[in-house]
């Protein structure tokens, strides 16, 4: 009797055991960030919707493809320095109030431009998100700009800058350095702009480039969180609806020439207390190659496996021979960044012990790729690679701002909501030659620039 009884007691454990995972699974998928919804407006605004409810709050988000590779010439900085302006009030909103209202109602909001885009964006409450419409909407077609704003918010742009960048060696010269890897691309151009530009900017300059970019044609929502794309519609139709269709820019296809050899920036600072090594390898992104066109789009997923195992910061290939067994280096990686509506670089920084010169640093680089590439991918390196990845996009999903963040770079970049998803299959198939053959196709020194940064002549 006690056997049927334990056996009838493990029948029903296993079965409630089964019920539960079943269940975990369907409210898994059920609350999925991924399973994203879209639908347009009339005037061409388009939007996308990421339900996830696991929270009664909403990130909304409007993006726009204006940002610093669509600045003009003598103009650089224009993109950021009216995403500035953007908090300076309308017809009905005083300056400055914007984000006091967001912060009333209990919500957070912020802005950022980019190379790509230039993206609004406030997090609050359900109930609050047609307040946060009502406002976002405004400032599309009725922002007021005064000189008595400008002029002091310039001078704002202006320490902005100083203190990210001027007084600081290495990012002035990191900033000098992507202007020599690309010398005739907006790329180039640091996005806060160049200091003599800011300077000259003029009040007109700013309403030029909001009139000329600021229009629901031109512009994306997303929307994340406690919604979904049946219960957004008729708000963004009744805030955003009656907007006007303006005419904008088509953006340019802008290309860096290809060159056949290496370029180096060396650069004596006295207040640099420990040399650099940068070196910028041209690469395309998924979105364009080296050069123009689409060639070798194809190669973006591979390229973003290579940086992972070769210049993990912590667990990466340039890690473990220069920081952890030959102990001449404090810090060492390789980044590379797939999602960008122009060309890609894969960049290796190097901060070398106090008394290594940048000559060994480079040597020793060189070595590690020559082996890499001759030895091939271990497996269990390639492995651990394919976990971190998708375990970043795990981790992403957990945070509303990530997965908003993620989705609104591709979609400016040039992606769309079908392919969105696309990498993940695209990872599943890649083999350890595939990272071999872009290794052998982009470290290739004759398209790379050079960065050697030091205190003195002796520490090259």
């Amino acid at each position: 009797m006690r056997c049927i009884l334990k056996c009838k007691f493990l029948i029903i454990l296993l079965a409630l055991v089964g019920v539960g995972l079943v269940w975990i699974f369907w409210c898994n998928n059920k609350e999925d960030g991924r399973k994203l919804e879209t639908f347009s407006l009339s005037n061409g605004m388009n939007v996308v919707v990421m339900p996830d409810h696991r929270s009664p709050v909403v990130l909304h988000s409007v993006w726009y493809k204006a940002g610093s590779v669509d600045e003009p010439t003598g103009k650089t900085g224009i993109a950021h320095m009216l995403e500035h302006m953007m908090f300076k009030g309308t017809k009905k909103i005083k300056p400055g109030e914007i984000s006091e209202i967001v912060a009333r109602n209990g919500g957070q909001d912020n802005a950022f431009t980019s190379r790509d885009y230039t993206a609004y964006y406030q997090k609050v409450a359900k109930d609050k998100l047609p307040l946060m419409m009502e406002l976002e909407s405004d400032r599309i077609a009725n922002l007021t700009l005064a000189d008595k704003d400008f002029q002091p918010e310039r001078d704002v742009v202006l320490e902005e800058r100083r203190q990210r960048t001027d007084v600081k060696p290495i990012n002035r010269f990191f900033e000098k350095l992507v202007h020599t890897h690309y010398p005739n691309h907006p790329y180039g151009n640091p996005i806060i702009g160049w200091r003599e530009d800011i300077e000259n900017y003029k009040l007109q300059d700013t309403l030029d480039w909001y009139g000329q970019h600021y229009a629901p044609n031109n512009a994306t929502m997303i929307l994340a969180g406690d919604i979904t794309a049946k219960e957004a519609k008729p708000l963004v139709e009744k805030y955003y609806g009656s907007l006007e269709v303006k005419p904008t820019p088509e953006r340019g296809n802008y290309t860096e020439a290809l060159r056949g050899e290496p370029v180096v920036l060396k650069h004596i600072d006295k207040e640099v207390q420990v040399p650099v090594f940068y070196r910028l390898y041209r690469a395309p992104s998924a979105f364009q190659n080296i050069g123009g066109g689409v060639e070798h789009t194809e190669d973006a997923m591979a390229l973003v496996m290579l940086a992972e195992i070769f210049g993990n910061s912590e667990t990466g290939i340039l890690y473990e021979a220069l920081v952890k067994d030959q102990q001449i280096a404090d810090a060492a990686n390789a980044d590379y960044d797939a999602v960008s509506l122009g060309e890609g670089s894969i960049d290796i920084f190097i901060q070398p012990k106090p008394d290594v010169k940048l000559s060994t640093i480079d040597t020793a680089v060189a070595k590690q790729i020559e082996t890499f590439i001759a030895n091939g991918v271990d497996a269990d390196d390639f492995a651990r690679a394919k976990t971190s990845l998708l375990a970043d996009d795990v981790y992403a999903q957990d945070d509303i701002f990530h997965s908003v963040y993620r989705l609104g770079l591709w979609l400016m970049a040039g992606g769309d909501v079908k392919t969105y998803d696309d990498w993940k299959q695209e990872l599943t198939d890649l083999t350890p030659a595939d990272v071999i053959t872009v290794a052998k196709r982009y470290f290739d020194v004759n398209r790379s620039t050079t960065g050697l940064l030091a205190g003195n002549e002796a520490q090259f």
